[in-house]
């Protein structure tokens, strides 16, 4: 060995050594070190090809990813900060004609930079009311988060105080760290509350606010984004379907330049940003399942596509969609599409939001494959339809108001996929049932039985009877044959239970609290693997399940788990056992 070599040798032995030692005798000090290395935002990694996952490689099933939300018991992210809620503006009684209001709904009036982050704020003798902005996360979940210690990470000069479930230890707190404790038996949540920012007014304003559980700050500091249980209840399903966590319902994303990035202050304003959800399907190898914004641009939709080209894993395919359900009335996609299409084809044309979201869907195939060119194959588009509404897919898959204009049919544009959804159990929640539901509360076993009989039978109740099991096979063997004939593969985009109270019967205590008990027993196994099974036998190929994780609400019990921390139900097992028992059947999986 060189002379030089084994001095670098021993200089690197003594130099490991000596931190050792530093961090043995002056454990705080280290720690106030520590973060000062730890990077202001993580870096995303999006290396094509992680860990290989070899969970889902014969899987049959997808799952849809619950949305982003201070209350959401989902928790994907090391970071809690990203679950955060839009800024609260708020001001104390002591503010000039100030009554303490929680929220003075100033929104509008706040000072942001392009990330989201409070530049200024103003004074109390300033015109608005609001002093100080709060944000809130980890609302609502009480014992199914961990508690304890919390390292809030942040930039810039200012006051920030913690409320609600946390406080901070003021004794191990430094500028631009903060420890709080978490109550995690509380439900109110943590209430982050920037007090002063910016004193010296010199654009140092607080920033980049990062809110890490301190047993995961390594793991963070390798440059994570997931939760590890988040990763582990989702990565046996062979695609995750984005739409959720791109906010596509009432989306307000036009162009490109407005999408939303990483380094966002929270993603539930916007969505979450293309590349985390990339880094995500690495990380799980899972495939993408991407959802176009209805007001998309075209040059939107080919920047995504490029985007996916250059940084998805090139061993993973790509499903791709326009909207969602651009014939749901509540969502305002379907509004804009009625209004669009009948501006191109007249106000007469009462139908024009249908064939104009099967034009969209085959302009935004046409770009995607454009993009991938000899990689095309990678890509599969999918064009939905109403599942109940036979014939309705008429105008969607060949849209004759555009063939008119002498293109092909929308699906000849190298569509691959028609998509419909998988439910089942609708009519319990169904407003001329609700009586009768009710009467069977009173029996032995508080209606349990009549309540599956329903299900599994449809032969109970008078209104709603389509979505019962056999009611439902009906139906996939119906849009089975209309796949077929087209040429296409027939995918469930959605699927799984959907007993929850409609109309007036949303606010229903008593029925809200059966449907979740409902959701819980263990007959429910059997009929999400009956569901599976008919799917299955009519030709259908992947079904995507509506939803990964979340806590059971009068608005339904989507979840196949309620909680990210919850090791199994009746649901999830059903899933689980059912990739575990057969593999993708379908040419090509």
């Amino acid at each position: 060995m060189k002379a030089s070599q084994f001095k670098l040798k021993n200089s690197l032995v003594f130099f490991c050594m000596g931190i050792m030692l530093f961090s043995t005798l002056f454990p705080k000090l280290y720690s106030h070190v520590n973060a000062w290395l730890l990077p202001s935002v993580p870096q995303i990694t999006l290396s094509q090809n992680s860990n290989s996952n070899t969970f889902n490689d014969n899987s049959p099933l997808g799952i849809n990813l619950s949305g982003m939300a201070p209350w959401s018991s989902q928790l994907p992210f090391l970071d809690y900060f990203k679950s955060s809620q839009d800024w609260i503006t708020q001001c104390t009684k002591t503010d000039p004609g100030c009554q303490g209001e929680w929220n003075t709904k100033e929104q509008d009036l706040l000072n942001l930079d392009e990330q989201g982050w409070v530049k200024s704020l103003p004074t109390p003798e300033d015109s608005p009311k609001y002093t100080r902005v709060s944000s809130l996360f980890l609302r609502g979940i009480p014992n199914h988060f961990s508690g304890g210690k919390y390292i809030v990470l942040y930039e810039g000069e200012g006051t920030i105080e913690y409320s609600l479930s946390a406080k901070k230890d003021e004794s191990d707190s430094t500028p631009g760290r903060d420890i709080i404790d978490v109550d995690s038996s509380q439900s109110g949540g943590v209430l982050i509350t920037i007090t002063a920012t910016d004193p010296n007014q010199t654009g140092n304003y607080i920033r980049n606010i990062r809110v890490i559980h301190a047993e995961e700050e390594s793991l963070y500091r390798s440059g994570e984004l997931f939760n590890t249980a988040f990763l582990e209840k989702i990565n046996k399903f062979r695609s995750l379907r984005f739409m959720d966590w791109m906010g596509t319902n009432h989306s307000q994303q036009k162009e490109w330049l407005d999408r939303p990035m990483p380094d966002m202050a929270s993603y539930t304003l916007k969505g979450v940003p293309l590349e985390v959800m990339v880094a995500l399907a690495n990380k799980v190898q899972a495939d993408p399942w991407f959802n176009m914004p209805h007001m998309a641009t075209d040059e939107y939709m080919r920047n995504f596509a490029q985007s996916v080209n250059k940084n998805l894993d090139q061993n993973l395919k790509i499903y791709i969609e326009f909207s969602n359900e651009v014939w749901n009335w509540q969502f305002k996609q379907t509004h804009y599409a009625l209004e669009e299409g009948q501006k191109r084809w007249g106000k007469d044309k009462k139908d024009a939001f249908r064939q104009w979201y099967g034009m969209r869907t085959a302009q935004m195939c046409d770009i995607w494959k454009d993009v991938f060119a000899d990689h095309k194959d990678r890509v599969t588009c999918v064009i939905a339809t109403q599942v109940g509404w036979k014939g309705s897919e008429k105008g969607i898959l060949e849209c004759p108001y555009w063939v008119a204009e002498g293109n092909k049919a929308c699906y000849q544009h190298d569509i691959g996929a028609y998509a419909i959804a998988g439910y089942f159990g609708a009519s319990l929640g169904h407003p001329d049932n609700v009586s009768k539901v009710e009467s069977w509360l009173k029996d032995g076993d508080g209606g349990v039985q009549k309540a599956f009989q329903q299900l599994k039978t449809g032969k109970l109740l008078a209104a709603g009877r389509e979505d019962s099991l056999p009611q439902v096979k009906e139906l996939f063997s119906y849009h089975a044959q209309v796949a077929q004939e087209k040429g296409l593969k027939l995918m469930a985009y959605e699927g799984g239970q959907h007993i929850v109270g409609r109309k007036d019967a949303v606010n229903n205590q008593q029925l809200t609290d059966f449907f979740i008990e409902l959701n819980r027993h263990p007959q429910m196994y059997e009929l999400y693997t009956q569901l599976f099974k008919d799917w299955q036998e009519v030709g259908g190929t992947m079904f995507m399940h509506f939803v990964d994780v979340a806590k059971p609400t009068k608005w339904g019990s989507w979840g196949a788990l309620e909680y990210v921390d919850q090791s199994e139900s009746p649901k999830y097992s059903a899933l689980m056992d059912f990739i575990t028992q057969n593999s993708c059947w379908w040419e090509g999986c």
